[in-house]
């Protein structure tokens, strides 16, 4: 919904070889983390459309 989702591109992660999107924040920007778009490895197809959020990203305001 507040995010935005960059290009796709293969990058070399602990698990393997993905194809993922950086997501990032629709106002200021910032990276996020990313979303999975294909995973290689029938193992780790589970992850494919799923988003990975960076904790230290997340700020907690106003709850």
């Amino acid at each position: 919904m507040n995010i935005d989702v960059g290009p796709k591109e293969d990058r070399h992660l602990l698990t393997g070889l993905h194809t993922i999107a950086d997501i990032y924040c629709a106002d200021c920007r910032e990276v996020l983390g990313w979303k999975y778009e294909r995973a290689y490895r029938a193992t780790e197809k589970y992850k494919e459309g799923k988003f990975i959020f960076e904790k230290s990203k997340i700020v907690k305001e106003n709850w």
